[in-house]
């Protein structure tokens, strides 16, 4: 037999669903032969083939689930396959037949895709092409001996190396359009010292990368400021670090008195203390103290202090766009006061009073239109005129440069005019477009002032996302000596700390992430799910940060507080992802930087064009009694003024914003821009098994129940009475309630079920695991003794207990359909059997049928053997199947598919499936995946519903649709405008006054905004509400307690992440939030992952 190693580590994590992450990645590695976690002692024990798998590769595995991991090696044993291990927990499958596939590790940090060829000597991939239809034709096996792992090395290394740059993360104001954009993304990379830069025009926020040997963090703002935009640091806030505004201090002995007391508290790191601010930075290890600890510790010093503010409402200041919407509208008005009169002045009132004159070449008419205008132009536009002069300066346009120029040149021309009336003491008034200049400012800032309005629209759910967590909750105190509850006081939210005992009342959000120690409720939970339905909660069940308790009171044991809380993790990736663009943004970016330019020289070109016409020519426009010179200068002012660059650059980003959101608010989290033009021309999509069409984890389907006759020969089982069916599932019950295995675990349950009860009233004596057999275990009671055997037939009858011939082959023929038989003998007597298998999920064939109407090819690929693959696809209705598959194999699978010109959506859920995922054109992460599944997805389904599926791509479709109707809103306006303020429509008297060209454009925007909110009526496919019978309405729910739809809008992950591996490591939390959002919807999910993983 071959030789295998024991493994013994020490794992610690603050992650209360570490078992399952642990047991996951495990199994995903080549030669591992068994698992058995002890959860009291923290203690994993590895059954490994060494030649294979390495302790180093053991401990950098673990180390690779989370940040927080932490591995101890404990002394190694070795043995053989085939010897029993006494005391063991962890129970093995038990038919000989179940071999584990071989697998191959994957590490999330990999920075580069994971390459694999094809052996020569294996024949190609045959893949057949189901029809498009519901009932699709016979099965067909497609079993690749080519894609198994056994042609592959038997062992990959994979490290990725420590970046040595860093991130800053910053508000910037002042964005109006894409060339805005463009200007500090072109400027800002040409630094030194700048590495990367991604700039969101809607989040008003730039994520840059940096080398800091080389610039400073607190030097980057003032690369974006001298560029005529405002810039901040956002203070990111790292793990064991806070920031406390502290008051009272007089001088610098206060805070060296606090530096000097804080410093000798247990867990304190670092302290620096700024007088001149008022406040704190400190560093300290949050599983020895906590914030309330500090905070105490400063007030029995005499001072006051406060958990300073993170950020938060500044975003949501950006998000709302709270400041510009405010000095938009105060700009505005400002503006119309005098705008109007000017307006009235020049259209209004009578010509023989505006002609009055006061002194010679002086008219009342043309100086008050002068005197009223100057405000507006250099008071109102002044903001016009700085970002202009600071754009030009870097040698780039953007669209204040446009309106700086029109009306600068239509209030140059007309003072100009008024001035050569004055010194030519002229009896008539001077031609002036004076209200050209005010009332372009005023609908400039009047459209400036309803885009910002509608931008805030696009992000209002979001708002109300971040701010669902309360400010306050109350704590209890416990006297230690008694374990009673002896007092209860309000604290902040901030000063809550794991460990803290909560109470929560009916209507109350809850502050922290928690477990239920007493009482119980029904917690509306859908800002994870997105689903109204409240979910029950009871004594030790998992509760969530910012979900509301609808019912019940309640107390919990805080496990993760401030910024480790799910709320706070979700709106942290929400605020790193807003800076990502959608591919198709580059084009707009390219436009914008050429289109300004552009824009002036067409402008130009038609003043210089129409002078040359009127000065050659009589030819006057029909229904025009002016100068036709200032005709040429009015039609040179509109071209500059009614082309729009915005309405381009805002095509993509609200529509991205929008759509993300309305698909969080239905529990599927798109990862920015980048995968929806793919999803769009999705034509194959492949499903993993095991977790994704089936529930992942092993029931049993039926159980046969063999009386069995008494062994007389049995001195030490004292007076027994024969065993009835009753007697028989508490024996075994209890027998597996010693095991760790899924298949222990899911008998135990059925045991648990059948009996209605938690405890089966016998003693478990002793208890042994043979690793790849079965286990023996000696069960009893007062007055009898029980000698159980439950395993494969071969280890039966190893244990002197003979099995039928009959019962052999009615094993034989249960297996061949895809069932793991488990046989049970009772003092040497065979007693019955246990059948189990992986349920499929509800949705399953529904969700099938439904892709087959959206046009797409369906196809399974498993590591199971082929009968089990067969018998899961003909319940879903899939034609096609790949069995047998390795992790590897998997990958070149869809790289074949992609070769053959397929575009693939791979969907899956566990660590072997994140190398087909990163590797498809979109990955697609079910409900409760593991971190690794999660991190190479682009999408991420929170509802452990697959018709999300369906759903998740038809709203791809509609949201990419809303784009590319942006973009011709947007170039459809200007290829129409331009060239009517150009004069094409002169020869019929048809022109566009400066004045409506500044409105048009103005409200240009406007109209490619309020489309991509139309995003928000967005409804599920008729197939998915036939299956779901229910239609969410995503404007229904926006009470306080409503719950039932909070959009979680721009969750705008790296484009990246879902191509190869090299950006899975950067997304450091995205795995372990969403495997805690599996533990907290549903408990722990267990599968067998053993000898049958996938």
């Amino acid at each position: 037999m071959s030789e295998t190693v024991q493994y013994s580590l020490r794992v610690t994590s603050t992650d209360t669903a570490w078992p399952d992450s642990v047991e996951f990645a495990l199994f995903s590695l080549l030669g591992i032969r068994d698992v058995a976690i002890d959860e009291a002692t923290t203690t994993v024990t590895v059954t490994a083939d060494p030649a294979l798998l390495s302790s180093d590769e053991l401990v950098s595995t673990i180390t690779a689930i989370a940040d927080d991991f932490r591995v101890e090696m404990l002394p190694v044993s070795t043995g053989h396959d085939d010897s029993s291990r006494s005391g063991s927990t962890a129970l093995t499958p038990c038919s000989p037949s179940h071999q584990a596939p071989p697998s191959v590790s994957l590490s999330p940090s990999h920075p580069t895709p994971l390459t694999l060829p094809l052996p020569v000597s294996q024949p190609p991939v045959s893949v057949s092409s189901p029809n498009h239809q519901t009932n699709p034709p016979s099965l067909s096996l497609i079993k690749n001996n080519s894609l198994n792992a056994d042609a592959i090395s038997p062992r990959l290394g994979l490290k990725s190396g420590i970046p040595k740059s860093e991130k800053a993360l910053l508000d910037v104001g002042g964005m109006t359009c894409a060339a805005c954009v463009n200007t500090i993304e072109s400027n800002v990379s040409k630094a030194p010292g700048i590495l990367s830069i991604k700039v969101s025009l809607l989040a008003q926020r730039a994520e840059i990368e940096f080398n800091p040997s080389i610039i400073q963090r607190a030097d980057i703002p003032n690369l974006i400021e001298d560029m005529g935009f405002d810039a901040a640091l956002i203070q990111q806030e790292c793990k064991g670090s806070i920031t406390l505004q502290i008051y009272g201090m007089t001088c610098a002995s206060c805070s060296g008195t606090i530096t000097q007391q804080v410093s000798l508290m247990p867990g304190i790191k670092s302290v620096s203390i700024n007088l001149l601010a008022n406040n704190g930075v400190f560093t300290f290890d949050k599983s020895i103290c906590g914030v309330r600890d500090i905070v105490e510790k400063i007030e029995d010093l005499g001072f006051d202090a406060l958990v300073a503010d993170g950020g938060t409402n500044s975003q949501l200041e950006s998000l709302n766009r709270t400041r510009e919407i405010q000095e938009w509208r105060t700009a505005f008005w400002r503006a119309f006061v005098f705008a109007f009169p000017v307006s009235v002045v020049s259209m209004v009132l009578p010509k023989s009073i505006a002609s009055i004159r006061i002194l010679p070449g002086v008219h009342v008419g043309v100086w008050a239109m002068f005197l009223l205008t100057c405000p507006v132009q250099f008071g109102v536009a002044r903001r016009f005129y700085v970002s202009a002069y600071k754009a030009v300066s870097h040698g780039s346009y953007t669209m204040d440069v446009l309106i700086t120029l029109g009306t600068s040149i239509a209030f140059a021309f007309s003072t100009f005019t008024m001035v050569r009336s004055l010194m030519l003491c002229s009896e008539e008034p001077p031609e002036v477009f004076f209200e050209t200049c005010a009332s372009l400012i005023a609908f400039v800032t009047f459209g400036r002032y309803l885009e910002n309005l509608a931008k805030g629209k696009t992000s209002t759910a979001l708002s109300k996302l971040m701010s669902l967590a309360p400010s306050h909750a109350v704590l209890l105190t416990v006297d230690k000596s008694t374990g009673l509850v002896s007092g209860e006081r309000k604290i902040a939210t901030e000063l809550i700390q794991p460990g803290d005992l909560i109470k929560i009342v009916p209507g109350e959000r809850i502050a922290a992430d928690g477990v239920v120690v007493f009482g119980s409720s029904h917690i509306d939970e859908s800002l994870v799910t997105g689903e109204s339905r409240t979910v029950s909660k009871k004594q030790d069940d998992a509760v969530i940060a910012g979900t509301i308790n609808t019912t019940g009171m309640m107390h919990m044991r805080a496990t993760r507080v401030g910024t480790d809380t799910t709320l706070s993790q979700i709106l942290k990736l929400v605020s790193d992802a807003q800076t990502s663009k959608a591919p198709i943004q580059d084009l707009a970016d390219q436009v914008a930087s050429i289109f300004v330019p552009g824009v002036i020289a067409l402008g130009c070109a038609t003043f210089a064009f129409w002078t040359m016409v009127f000065m050659c020519t009589d030819f006057v426009p029909a229904g025009y009694t002016g100068d036709r010179f200032f005709l040429a200068v009015k039609m040179g002012i509109s071209v500059i003024v009614v082309a729009c660059p915005c309405a381009l650059g805002l095509a993509t980003p609200t529509a991205v914003m929008v759509g993300t959101g309305v698909g969080a608010s239905l529990g599927i989290l798109i990862k920015g821009g980048g995968p929806l033009s793919v999803a769009n021309r999705v034509t194959k999509v492949v499903f993993d098994k095991t977790g994704t069409l089936t529930m992942g984890k092993m029931g049993v389907t039926k159980h046969v129940f063999k009386a069995p006759k008494r062994n007389e020969d049995n001195r030490d089982s004292g007076s027994k009475e024969s065993l009835g069916p009753a007697q028989f599932l508490g024996i075994v019950g209890t027998v597996e309630e010693a095991s760790e295995h899924a298949i222990g675990r899911a008998v135990l349950k059925y045991c648990k079920d059948s009996l209605k009860s938690s405890s089966f009233g016998f003693a478990l004596h002793s208890f042994e695991s043979v690793p790849g057999s079965g286990v023996y275990a000696l069960v009893g009671t007062p007055f009898a003794r029980y000698d159980v055997c439950i395993g494969n037939a071969r280890f039966l009858e190893s244990r002197g207990v003979k099995v039928p011939s009959a019962e052999i082959t009615a094993v034989k023929q249960q297996e061949e359909t895809g069932l793991t038989v488990v046989l049970v003998g009772v003092d040497g007597v065979f007693s019955g059997t246990f059948a189990l298998s992986d349920v499929l999920k509800p949705e399953s064939k529904a969700t099938v049928a439904a892709l087959r109407q959206l046009g797409l090819d369906v196809c399974m690929v498993t590591g199971d053997q082929e009968l089990t693959a067969l018998a899961i696809a003909e319940q879903c209705g899939i034609s096609e199947v790949h069995a047998g598959v390795s992790p590897a194999g998997k990958k070149m699978l869809v790289e074949q598919m992609q070769t053959n010109g397929e575009v693939v959506a791979m969907i899956g859920d566990g660590v072997n499936d994140s190398a087909s995922i990163a590797q498809s054109d979109v990955g697609i992460a079910v409900f409760g995946g593991t971190d690794v599944a999660i991190e190479a997805a682009s999408i991420v389904l929170m509802r452990e519903d697959m018709m999300q599926i369906v759903t998740a791509l038809d709203l791809c479709r509609a949201i990419y649709s809303r784009i590319r109707l942006n973009f011709v809103w947007a170039t459809g306006y200007n290829l129409l405008m331009v060239p009517l303020a150009m004069g094409f429509g002169v020869p019929w008297g048809v022109m566009l006054p400066p004045m409506l060209a500044g409105m048009a454009m103005s409200l240009s925007s406007v109209n490619v905004v309020v489309s991509s909110l139309l995003l928000r009526t967005y409804r599920k496919p008729s197939s998915v509400i036939a299956v779901s019978g229910t239609d969410d309405e995503l404007e229904t729910s926006n009470s306080e307690g409503g719950g039932a739809q909070r959009l979680l809008e721009s969750l705008n992950f790296d484009d990246e992440v879902s191509k190869a591996s090299n950006g899975a490591g950067g997304w450091f939390s995205v795995g372990s939030l969403l495997q805690r959002l599996k533990a907290f919807a549903s408990g722990r999910e267990y599968r067998q992952i053993g000898e049958n993983a996938v």
